[in-house]
C-alpha cells in the first residue's frame, strides 16, 4: 500500500469539468438505476466472518470520509457529500464499538486501540471547513488510519484461519479501493500535489484490477458470485475511461463520484455473499 508524501502545490486551481456525451449517458443511467451506498446503522451479533467484513468496511470509510471532505471543499455535489461524511463518521464510530466488544484476542484489541487513538484526531480534522492547503496533511492522516484499520482486518483474518476469511478480506478491500480511487481523483481535481496523487491513483487502479482477477478465479465462488463479478468487471472497464481525461486536465469529479459509488455498492453486495457462503455448498453449486 502506498501513501501520499510532500506538500500541497501552491496556487491550487479549480478546473472546469468537461463532460462528454458518453459520461452523461452513464451518469443518467446510474442515477436512475441505483441509489447511494448507505448501510443501516444497527448493531448485529458478530461472527468471525461478519467481523472481518465489518473491519474491512472501516478501511473503506477512511477513504470515503476523505473523498467527501475533498468534494465539499470543491463544492461538487456538496449537500450529498456532507450527508455521506456525516453518515460515514457515525458508522465508523458504531462499528469501532462493535468490533471492540467482539473479541478479547490480544492482537485484535491492540490494533483496535491504535485505531481509536488515531480516529479521534482524524475525526476532528475532517469535520472542520475543508481547506485546500491542509488537504494533503489530512489525506496523510487518513492513510495512517487506513493502515491501522488494515491491521485489524489482518488480525481477524488470522483468527479465522480460513480461505473464506481471506476472500472476504480481499472482496471487502475492493470497497476501500473504490473510495480511494474516488478520493485521489477528487484530490487531483482540487490541485492537491498532483504528482503524488497521480502516482497513488495509478497504484489503486492497478490493485483494483489485480484483486478483481483474483476474485474471479476464486474456487469458492458460486454461480451467483461469478455472475456478479462479471458485471462488476464490465462496469469497471467502462468506468476507467473517465480517468484518461486527467492527462489533459479535464476533470469530471461528479461523474467519478457517481461511478465509485456504484462500484462500492456492487462490491458490498458481493462481500456480503462471501460472508454468507457455506464453502461446502459453494463447490456443489459452481
Amino acid at each position: 500500500m502506498n501513501y501520499l508524501n510532500g506538500s500541497v502545490s501552491a496556487g491550487s486551481k479549480h478546473l472546469s469539468p468537461l463532460v462528454f456525451p458518453l459520461f452523461v449517458f452513464f451518469l443518467l443511467s446510474v442515477l436512475l438505476l441505483s441509489t447511494s451506498y448507505s448501510p443501516a446503522l444497527h448493531a448485529q451479533e458478530l461472527t468471525i466472518d461478519s467481523a472481518i467484513n465489518k473491519a474491512g468496511r472501516q478501511r473503506m470509510l477512511t477513504q470515503r470520509i476523505l473523498k467527501s471532505y475533498l468534494l465539499i471543499g470543491q463544492n461538487v455535489d456538496a449537500d450529498s457529500a456532507q450527508r455521506q461524511l456525516d453518515q460515514s463518521i457515525a458508522l465508523f464510530e458504531q462499528q469501532l464499538d462493535e468490533l471492540d466488544e467482539f473479541t478479547t484476542n490480544r492482537a485484535v484489541k491492540k490494533s483496535l486501540e491504535r485505531v481509536e487513538g488515531q480516529w479521534q484526531t482524524f475525526r476532528q480534522r475532517v469535520i472542520e471547513k475543508p481547506n485546500a492547503k491542509m488537504a494533503l496533511s489530512i489525506i496523510n492522516e487518513g492513510d495512517e488510519l487506513l493502515v491501522s484499520c488494515e491491521k485489524v482486518v489482518k488480525n481477524l483474518e488470522k483468527m479465522s484461519n480460513s480461505t473464506k476469511g481471506n476472500v472476504i478480506n480481499v472482496s471487502g478491500r475492493q470497497r476501500m479501493l473504490s473510495q480511494r480511487i474516488g478520493m485521489l481523483y477528487a484530490a487531483h481535481s482540487w490541485g492537491v500535489d498532483n504528482r503524488a496523487v497521480s502516482k497513488n491513483l495509478d497504484i489503486a487502479i492497478k490493485e483494483y484490477d489485480e484483486a478483481l482477477l483474483f476474485l474471479q478465479v476464486t474456487p469458492i465462488n458460486t454461480k451467483k458470485i461469478n455472475t456478479s463479478l462479471t458485471k462488476v468487471a464490465s462496469k469497471w472497464e467502462f468506468s476507467r475511461s473517465g480517468f484518461s481525461q486527467m492527462d489533459n486536465e479535464r476533470y469530471v469529479p461528479f461523474i467519478i463520484q457517481v461511478t465509485t459509488e456504484s462500484m462500492l455498492k456492487k462490491m458490498n453486495k458481493i462481500t456480503a455473499l462471501y460472508e454468507g457462503l457455506n464453502t461446502e455448498e459453494a463447490v456443489a453449486n459452481r
